[in-house]
């Protein structure tokens, strides 16, 4: 989990928001991976999806049941989907949506109960370094993607 904490603050440190993952396979870090959102301009460029990727090219399949996904904070719908897709049994994740109520906006559908959906069940574990992944936040306002401007449509 601190390997992603760590990528947490470098994604911060290059202009990111402050989201790293980490995926382990036969107990070692075979992907380490930050945002990539804004660095890519690329919006499903989120740590887990780039990490899932890398994974499955690097392994040379797409089943990841070996594995186990360590985030910064609790994944999203999309990478949560992508992670149920990839049959990792055990996520692993430090901040709860929650934690950061000026960060992001509220969710029906968060990964528990995504999980809840899928024929197989991953072991979902968060708030693991919970503390210290709050600090990568500190300072941030609104992103850019839950700002009311930006969900209007364009004037032509």
């Amino acid at each position: 989990m601190r390997l992603a904490l760590d990528q947490a603050e470098l994604s911060r440190e290059q202009g990111d928001f402050p989201f790293g993952v980490v995926i382990a396979w036969r107990e070692r870090a075979l992907v380490i991976q930050q945002n990539g959102e804004t660095r890519d301009a690329d919006i499903t460029a989120h740590a887990e999806m780039l990490a899932l990727r890398e994974a499955c090219r690097r392994l040379g399949r797409r089943d990841l049941s070996d594995c186990t996904i360590y985030s910064s904070c609790e994944p999203c719908p999309m990478c949560s989907a992508a992670i149920f897709q990839s049959n990792i049994p055990r996520v692993v994740f430090a901040l709860f949506r929650d934690d950061l109520p000026h960060i992001f906006r509220k969710r029906k559908i968060r990964i528990a109960q995504l999980a809840e959906d899928w024929a197989y069940q991953p072991t979902v574990i968060g708030g693991m370094l919970r503390e210290e992944a709050v600090q990568p936040f500190e300072g941030l306002k609104l992103p850019l993607r839950v700002v009311p401007q930006y969900h209007r449509a364009p004037t032509v």
